[in-house]
């Protein structure tokens, strides 16, 4: 599939998963990977588990770094669900199962989850 010059806007739709079931896949030890799209700053505030600080502005060079796993899926995360649509419409322009947290990291939150410290 290829990607149009604009991929990083934050319009458009990508396939969704709600706080509620991420929490759940992670509870049951689902494999899933976590790919967290803010800012260094926003990242270093808390993430979800042992995501992988991907800020959209770098992920078209991160994706090697990010040494994410084609046959496991990817939740991209954000502030409210907006950089996480783009970085899951890129990523499965590149053949991964990925889907965007809806409603992002102010989701998670108001769903009462908690953040853990990077690296954690």
């Amino acid at each position: 599939m290829k990607m149009p010059s604009l991929w990083w806007l934050p319009f458009g739709r990508s396939p969704e998963i709600s706080p509620q079931e991420l929490h759940h896949w992670l509870e049951e030890g689902q494999p899933v990977q976590l790919a967290d799209a803010r800012t260094s700053l926003e990242y270093q505030q808390g993430t979800i588990g042992a995501a992988r600080h991907a800020p959209l502005s770098e992920m078209p060079r991160s994706l090697d770094r990010l040494g994410l796993d084609p046959a496991v899926p990817i939740v991209m995360l954000c502030l409210s669900g907006h950089r996480s649509i783009p970085g899951t419409r890129w990523l499965r322009s590149h053949g991964y199962q990925a889907y965007s947290l809806k409603g992002g990291i102010l989701a998670w939150k108001r769903a009462g989850f908690p953040l853990t410290p990077p690296g954690e």
